[in-house]
Order: C-alpha cells, then structure tokens, then sequence
C-alpha cells in the first residue's frame, strides 16, 4: 500500500477559529489514502480539533512559542524536527508571523514546497505586521484568502500571490425549518428575533461595539436575543460589560459549539462589527443558512455572495448601527435557496479541496 503524502500544517492553536475551521473543513473533505494532514501548535494545550485530528490519522507535534528572546532555541527546535522527519515535502504555514523562521529552515533543508498563507488583513501587533511581510522570502507559493489578507501580509505586490477563498461545506448550513424550530425551542426564543455573533473574544472582533450596538437595539424592542458563540481571553471582561449594561436577560454566552450550522438556521440576523477580517468564513456560513448579515465595512467586499450582507461603516456610532438594523426588513422566507448560490458562487468545500489536493500532490512530485 502506497503511504499517503503528509502535509505538516503550522499553527498557533488548534482552536475552533477561523483558519482553523476551514483547514478542518478540507481536511474531512481529501482523500486521506493519498494525503494526510499534520500539525505543527505552538502551545502545549490539547485543543478543540486534537481529538478529532488524531481519529483522522493526524499527528500533533507541540512546539513552545516564539518570543523573541527564545529565538536560538526556537531555530533549534525546528532544525532538529526537520532533520528527524525528512519525510515532509511540504509545509502549509498559517502562521504567518514566525513563517520567517520555520520557511527559512525548510529551505536550508531543501523542502520543495513551503507554503506561506495570509489568513487576516491585519495584525494585532506591528512586529507580526513586519515578520508576515519576511515570509514570502523563504516561501515556494503565497496564498491568501482574499485581496486585502494578501496586502497585509505580503506588501503591495501580490502578483505572485493565490487568493484562494475560504470554503464551507455549504449543504449543512442549508436552511430547514426543522432545525429552526428545535434550536428556537431548546433556546427559548420561540417568539423573539434572535441576533447572533460567532467569533472569538479577541479585540479584532470588537465585542464592545457589538454589545453596545445590542443596548440601542434593546431600547427599541424588548423581544430580542443575542447570542455569543466562542471563547477568548476578552470572554470575561464581556461578562462584566453584560452586567453593567443590564443585558444579562437578553445576552447568552454559549461558548464553543459543534451544532452551529443549527445555530445559524435557528437565527434571525448576525451582527459582525470586526475591525478587520481576512475572508470570514462565518459570514459564509451565514449567507448558506439563509442569515441576514449586518458586517463592518474594514471586512472585504469579496465576501459579498448575496443580497443578504449589509455593510455598515465600523466610524459609524452603535446608534446607527442599531437604527439601521432596526429599519432593515430582516430575511425571513425562501432562505433555502442560498446555500445553493454559496455553492455556485464556488466557495464549497468540495472545489476547494479539489484545487489543494492538486497543489499538495505536484508539489510532491516536484520533491520526488
């Protein structure tokens, strides 16, 4: 029996967010007898994707994370991996930040293919704005999952760059009124309108706006909900805000999910105010279950698949967000027939996953 080609994929965590999900999303998708996915984490917490991973035949190797003062022994460390799995011809980097080091090493060591991939338009901190832009020295193929990731991460050329969307496996967000009606009845929301945000309680995605934009809401209909799905380090401090605005009858944290697809059909609207976005893949699975999106405009216009997304401006006060969203005639019928435009539009999982089979099987035959 033919042994499959391993791809060993870098992270930061193996964490239920975006990058994250969407790797997953392929990874389900290949034919694991000829390809099989690895991970490189630079923590040593067993993650929300670990299990699953190791029951697919995925391994997880644990590696510490980079701090600038640990550079030596972070060099040492993935000098030393590599030099003991000489197997690997190709590496996948989401973690575009450190890619400068560990795409520098693969090329010493002569690994044919080293992939570096934009995944956000922005960077938390203007060191990882630098390094991001050092990656595309050391990488075989730059990808990025829209216009603007591209930009921010590989500077203002981006000729030589694939933008590759995000995918969703477009058929479980598809609209049916049964999985409303269960998810409403276990929420208790039967006769509310029920806005949702799917995200992790990080500042990029501005969960302070969010929460005051739900307060103007509130002041204007008493009969609303909102539902908060992730966790983060900001997940604590949104509890307090909750408090101190008098929202604790109309807000629910709900965590980590695996029955969002339910969630999102059980959901009148998505309110998504982040100050920046790579392609992000929940408002794609928002459009495919029918949702009305209400999104900050800093996110790109290429996640635009349908009449269903709003841009509002992110200088805009929650005030007029909340006075938008309130005159807005929110979708309510025929939001089966979505899913189906996410899929002709060519963001299903199965083309994707077809377009990176091929990618990982002639850069494999490259390295024969």
């Amino acid at each position: 029996m033919v042994k499959p080609i391993r791809v060993l994929h870098v992270f930061g965590r193996l964490d239920a967010g975006g990058a994250e999900s969407r790797t997953m999303d392929i990874y389900r998708e290949i034919n694991r007898e000829h390809i099989q996915f690895d991970f490189v984490i630079h923590t040593q917490d067993d993650c929300f994707y670990s299990n699953e991973i190791k029951e697919m035949g995925g391994k997880i190797y644990k590696f510490p994370r980079f701090k600038g003062y640990n550079y030596k022994e972070y060099c040492e460390i993935w000098d030393s991996f590599l030099n003991n799995h000489r197997y690997y011809k190709i590496i996948h980097g989401h973690q575009t930040s450190v890619a400068f080091i560990y795409l520098k090493i693969a090329k010493k060591k002569n690994i044919p293919v080293r992939i570096a991939h934009a995944r956000n338009s922005n960077k938390d901190r203007i060191i990882k704005k630098i390094t991001a832009k050092l990656s595309r020295l050391y990488a075989t193929d730059l990808f990025a999952v829209s216009k603007l990731a591209a930009h921010s991460e590989f500077g203002k050329n981006i000729a030589d760059v694939k933008i590759i969307p995000n995918a969703i496996s477009a058929e479980k967000f598809r609209f049916n009124m049964g999985n409303r009606v269960k998810i409403r009845e276990k929420l208790d929301i039967e006769t509310k309108t029920a806005f949702i945000h799917v995200g992790r309680f990080h500042p990029q995605k501005n969960h302070h706006m969010l929460l005051n934009i739900f307060k103007e809401l509130l002041q204007k209909n008493s009969e609303i909900m909102l539902f908060l799905v992730g966790e983060g380090p900001l997940e604590n401090e949104m509890k307090e805000k909750v408090k101190f605005l008098n929202l604790n009858d109309n807000v629910v944290f709900l965590g980590i999910r695996d029955d969002v697809p339910e969630l999102l059909q059980g959901m009148d609207a998505l309110i998504f105010p982040s100050l920046f976005e790579g392609f992000p893949g929940v408002v794609l699975e928002a459009q495919a279950a029918g949702l009305s999106c209400f999104i900050s405009n800093t996110i790109t216009n290429e996640v635009e698949l349908t009449q269903l997304i709003k841009f509002l401006s992110i200088k805009a006060t929650p005030e007029s967000w909340a006075n938008h969203i309130y005159r807005e005639k929110i979708v309510t019928h025929a939001r089966e027939k979505y899913c189906d435009i996410v899929t002709q539009r060519g963001f299903d999982i199965k083309k994707v996953s077809m377009f990176y089979s091929e990618i990982y099987e002639n850069g494999y035959l490259k390295g024969k």
